[in-house]
């Protein structure tokens, strides 16, 4: 009986020269299209890839843009309400002209004292014809929306000149607001015959106050007891 390990290297003894150049070039066909397979796999990873995460981010790009662009179409819808609020806001209170530049009570008891001194100052030639006898600051003992400068005032001044006093501090920048106004008529006696007669003089009293820019905080008092 034959051998079968003898059988089989019967065989492949019996292959002839073209039958194992055949299998060669199978072999060779295999090995070339694994080669290319990774070929392929590097030039992915090398150059696709690359282009691939440029176009991700280039899609992140465009997506934070067009959040970018409905933000912005957004508060250009708003801008209109934004604006038609600042001009109420302006009207009702009036922008910074209208207060006092000091910005604490000291200052600005200061610069009201000024602007009455300025205003006295062009309305009249000589002292004698409008004067300031005295002017003292006063506590708001009603306080509003914003912190008020009062003057107790006292002047002695011709009825001509106290009225253009008063036309002016009422036109004046920033804005001047005068309260509790008195006046009375003070009377001269000439002791001699021979000296001109004066202009009746008219003894003033008011409260002149302005508003200085700055808000006040109102606290509500929760006042009952638990």
């Amino acid at each position: 009986m034959a051998n079968p390990n003898q059988v089989a290297v019967d065989s492949n003894l019996e292959q002839t020269p073209e039958q194992v150049s055949e299998q060669t070039q199978d072999l060779n066909k295999w090995y070339a299209l694994l080669i290319l397979i990774v070929v392929f796999v590097l030039i992915y990873f090398l150059v696709f890839q690359g282009f691939v995460s440029d176009h991700q981010l280039m899609n992140e790009e465009l997506a934070d843009l067009e959040q970018n662009r409905k933000e912005y179409t957004e508060l250009q819808a708003v801008i209109p309400e934004l604006q038609k609020r600042i001009r109420t806001v302006k009207e009702t209170v009036g922008d910074n002209t209208s207060f006092l530049v000091a910005d604490s009570y000291n200052l600005g008891t200061a610069e009201l004292t000024r602007i009455l001194k300025g205003i006295v100052a062009q309305n009249t030639e000589v002292s004698s014809e409008c004067q300031t006898v005295s002017n003292t600051p006063s506590k708001d003992r009603d306080p509003d929306q914003f912190e008020k400068i009062i003057l107790k005032v006292r002047m002695r001044c011709q009825f001509s000149k106290m009225i253009d006093v008063l036309a002016d501090a009422e036109e004046h920048i920033p804005h001047l607001f005068v309260d509790n106004l008195q006046m009375e008529q003070r009377t001269i006696r000439r002791s001699r015959r021979n000296i001109a007669p004066t202009r009746p003089m008219l003894e003033v009293r008011f409260d002149l106050y302005a508003y200085m820019n700055k808000p006040i905080k109102v606290v509500e008092e929760k006042g009952k007891r638990r």
